[in-house]
């Protein structure tokens, strides 16, 4: 990495930063909610972050979910 991109890095606030195992539990709260907001937030960190079936079951998304989300989920 350039030292460039690690200055950008860096200067970006640490409250915006997500790490994918931050992800992966922000994602199994969103998904345990009934409001759509929350499914649709989900589905963005999904595929923001290339998460996969396997990762989110054993985060704990229960298996209708992830059925359910199939056709976003490689």
């Amino acid at each position: 990495m350039g030292k460039a991109k690690k200055r950008i890095l860096h200067k970006t606030n640490s409250s915006l930063y997500m790490t994918r195992e931050g992800a992966l539990n922000e994602v199994f709260s969103m998904i345990k909610k009934p409001k759509r907001e929350a499914r649709v937030q989900a589905l963005d960190l999904i595929t923001l972050f290339g998460l996969s079936a396997e990762e989110l079951s054993e985060a704990g998304v229960p298996y209708e979910n992830i059925k359910a989300l199939e056709s976003i989920i490689d």
